[in-house]
């Protein structure tokens, strides 16, 4: 009797998708770690005295915005390379359970 995994029902093999999961992993600290430094290069010149403060509200928010902007969208790429790196764990998750151990098939198949 055949104990090997059925791998047509395989999308991809398994070395594939742990490897496109640490590589999501790894490029989500790398976009967020550039984005921080974007952000850090971006408050640098309030620090350091080299810009004209806001007076009126509306410039304020803008000031905000802009400032703020690159932490975002850093936080945006981050959570959802993470969020992507732990769906396919999940579905390696959900596949190895649908699926029977060899164990498994093998006392099926002497009963």
């Amino acid at each position: 009797m055949d104990t090997k995994k059925n791998e047509s029902l395989l999308f991809a093999n398994e070395n594939a998708i742990f490897r496109i999961i640490s590589i999501a992993k790894i490029l989500s600290w790398v976009i967020l770690v550039i984005y921080l430094i974007l952000f850090v290069d971006n408050i640098k010149p309030l620090f350091q005295g080299q810009m004209q403060w806001p007076k009126l509200v509306t410039d304020w928010i803008t000031l905000l915005a802009k400032v703020l902007n690159s932490p975002a969208i850093g936080l945006m790429f981050f959570l959802l390379l993470q969020g992507v790196a732990q769906g396919l764990n999940l579905g390696l998750d959900v596949f190895y359970d649908l699926q029977p151990d060899e164990d498994e098939e093998e006392v099926a198949g002497e009963s």
